[in-house]
């Protein structure tokens, strides 16, 4: 059976959940009313106080994945499926990891996969703005409160989200792994068409349009040249 491991405070959820990885069981769960050093993709600060919902789910599959950006989709797919179903529209997934309503961002996932041997354990560490204030210096952030004008209970969202996270996990290891892509791919915000600003790695900026949506990058259109883009070089117009 797996469990939800609870604390007042961490570091940071996925931490605690790297220092114990042999204790913790598949469908585990570490969750943390407060993080004193949370992080998002590239040590990226986030700010997690109390209100929010700071957790992270333990699986360990029999083997990886060859796509190891399936476990960040389910994750983010199951997020976007329990925010539409208490009706929240205008939610969706920014590539890869960054839950947006609208032009502002809710919430990021941060996976992280560790093998030892045949052994193998993702962690997939979840943050989302609740009940919350976002930190000021954040100008694009907002959170559930700001978005609904409720409070919500994070205990039952957390019990939402991880039901969730498990019934799709099921589907990629059951060989369903193209479901979960195209759940993923019709739940993004950025969709064939979309008008970006692109922001490439040669310092270059200019406006193009979105043509095809891949597993891992985007293909764009500029001035009737076709481009692949990583997600992270573009932004919304």
């Amino acid at each position: 059976m797996s469990g939800i491991y609870s604390y007042d405070s961490v570091d940071s959820t996925n931490n605690v959940a790297r220092r114990m990885i042999d204790i913790f069981r598949n469908n585990d769960i570490i969750w943390a009313i407060s993080q004193t050093k949370g992080h998002g993709k590239g040590e990226r600060t986030w700010h997690s106080p109390k209100g929010g919902l700071w957790f992270s789910v333990i699986f360990k599959p029999q083997r990886l994945c060859k796509d190891p950006n399936i476990y960040t989709k389910l994750a983010s797919v199951a997020i976007i499926h329990v925010l539409k179903r208490m009706k929240m529209g205008n939610v969706g997934i920014k590539w890869p990891n960054d839950i947006y309503h609208g032009k502002k961002k809710v919430g990021g996932i941060l996976t992280e996969i560790f093998s030892q041997g045949s052994e193998h354990a993702v962690v997939i560490g979840i943050g989302l703005n609740v009940n919350n204030q976002p930190p000021h210096e954040v100008k694009n952030a907002t959170s559930l409160f700001e978005i609904t004008g409720k409070k919500i209970s994070v205990s039952q969202l957390l019990n939402m989200i991880s039901s969730e996270m498990k019934r799709i996990y099921n589907l990629v290891t059951s060989g369903k792994r193209n479901v979960v892509t195209n759940l993923w791919r019709n739940a993004m915000i950025v969709k064939r068409g979309t008008k970006v600003k692109v922001f490439d790695i040669t310092g270059r900026n200019y406006l193009a349009t979105v043509v095809k949506i891949l597993s891992d990058s985007l293909i764009v259109e500029h001035n009737g040249v076709k481009e692949r883009v990583h997600p992270s070089e573009i932004s919304f117009l």
